[in-house]
């Protein structure tokens, strides 16, 4: 039977427990979040005084725990998954290296034996109690402020490693403090141990950590470097047309000033010849721009319209939409990278046809940009990798595209149809 001490210890483990969980992954919903922080105590609390006194439930009184811990961050908590899962596991694999250490302490301070600091009624088992509940506390306030500093959390991989190293260090805790029991002098060598493996998991967090912060800074780096080598391109691709345009114009008064001499000379016939062989070749060749109210946008799209005629791609547009200067720069990157991507996609089909939609419906803007195919992309490339040999410059494409899409609220998906890659997006473009 547990005294008032082993009680009060309890429910003080509990209380730390699900302050852990809320502060730490926070609520999905705040309403009735009292209702299910007190809910959620008296569970642990009933498991852990009541269940695990009677028999059968003694031996798995820990995995009742982290059942009811994993539960309740499911249902009621925010947050992904490997942090639950985390969660679930702090704390096993910190109450037990804690336990060891403050009792280890007391066992070299004092000569009585083990039994007097962890059986109810020993001589030093109340502040043994209050040590261990008070490090407790103050490890899992340490944790919440650290896991929630951090503004790029750990990857898969990562979590995985993080998390198996959590649980071997429990295992070997675990063993430690079983062969520990044997002995009734104290062991400074498993002392020592306890403090290396609490410090090898706090070392390795803190690893692995600086590894994904240096690990998305150089993607942000490059995905930066690929959106302003699309405005570069977009830069000399509007300088030459710009300059086609002014050619364009010294050739058509060239051409007037032919036809009037023709019809001045009285040479009606021959000035509609002329007239009429100079809209064949060089007028009839001019791909009609589009209209999307922002220069930029429209250079993006009238740029790679041109590329497509040269190339003897046949295209399709359809615009029903217009933008702003808030965003049409990263509206242009966007296009730049898809009409890139397809252009690049359908350069092996016969009779290549690129397709662009552009609408609005309500607060969403709508883009799909398809290409031909002469075999699944999505089979052969599911991950839509770059076949650039140069990966530092190249495959980048993609990502920023869906940096955008993400920074913008946005949707974006990948499709097979008929023959044709599609990509669609949605995204919210108002201020």
């Amino acid at each position: 039977m547990m005294n008032f001490a082993e009680i009060l210890a309890s429910l003080a483990e509990c209380y730390i427990i699900v302050r852990l969980a809320n502060r730490f992954l926070g609520f999905r919903n705040d309403k009735l979040k009292w209702a299910k922080s007190v809910g959620f105590f008296a569970l642990l609390a009933f498991e852990n005084i009541e269940l695990s006194q009677i028999g059968i439930f003694q031996n798995i009184s820990e995995i009742l725990m982290l059942v009811l811990l994993f539960c309740y961050s499911l249902i009621f908590l925010g947050g992904k998954i490997q942090e639950k899962i985390l969660l679930t596991i702090i704390p096993v694999t910190t109450t037990m290296p804690i336990n060891l250490i403050i009792i280890n302490i007391f066992r070299a301070a004092s000569e009585d034996p083990v039994t007097e600091l962890t059986e109810p009624g020993g001589a030093l088992r109340i502040p043994v109690l209050f040590f261990t509940k008070f490090a407790f506390f103050i490890v899992c306030e340490l944790l919440v402020r650290i896991l929630k500093s951090k503004k790029k959390p750990l990857n898969g991989f990562q979590w995985i490693i993080q998390l198996s190293c959590f649980v071997i260090s429990f295992l070997i805790a675990n063993s430690l403090w079983s062969i520990s029991l044997k002995h009734n002098e104290m062991r400074l060598d498993f002392l020592f141990a306890y403090i290396m493996i609490a410090l090898l998991n706090i070392l390795l967090y803190v690893l692995l950590n600086k590894m994904q912060n240096d690990n998305i800074t150089r993607e942000e780096y490059n995905l930066l470097k690929a959106n302003l080598s699309a405005q570069e391109k977009l830069v000399l691709e509007a300088r030459t047309r710009y300059s086609e345009i002014k050619t364009m114009r010294h050739d058509i008064k060239h051409y007037f000033s032919t036809a009037a001499d023709l019809i001045s000379n009285g040479k009606p016939e021959k000035a509609k010849e002329y007239i009429e062989s100079v809209i064949d070749k060089k007028i009839s060749t001019t791909v009609a721009g589009v209209d999307t109210g922002s220069a930029i946008v429209d250079a993006v799209i009238n740029d790679n319209l041109a590329r497509c005629a040269e190339k003897g791609i046949t295209t399709k547009c359809l615009i029903d939409t217009q933008f702003v200067s808030e965003n049409d720069v990263d509206v242009s990157i966007l296009l730049s990278n898809l009409l890139d991507n397809a252009i690049e996609g359908c350069s092996n089909v016969d009779r290549p046809v690129i397709e662009i939609t552009m609408k609005t419906k309500k607060s969403l803007t709508q883009i799909s940009v398809s290409n031909s195919i002469s075999e699944s992309v999505l089979e052969n490339n599911p991950d839509l990798e770059t076949s650039s040999s140069d990966k530092s410059l190249h495959g980048f494409g993609i990502k920023s595209v869906k940096s955008i899409v993400r920074s913008h609220n946005g949707r974006i998906d990948f499709m097979e149809n008929n023959g044709k890659f599609i990509v669609e997006i949605w995204v919210n473009l108002e201020k």
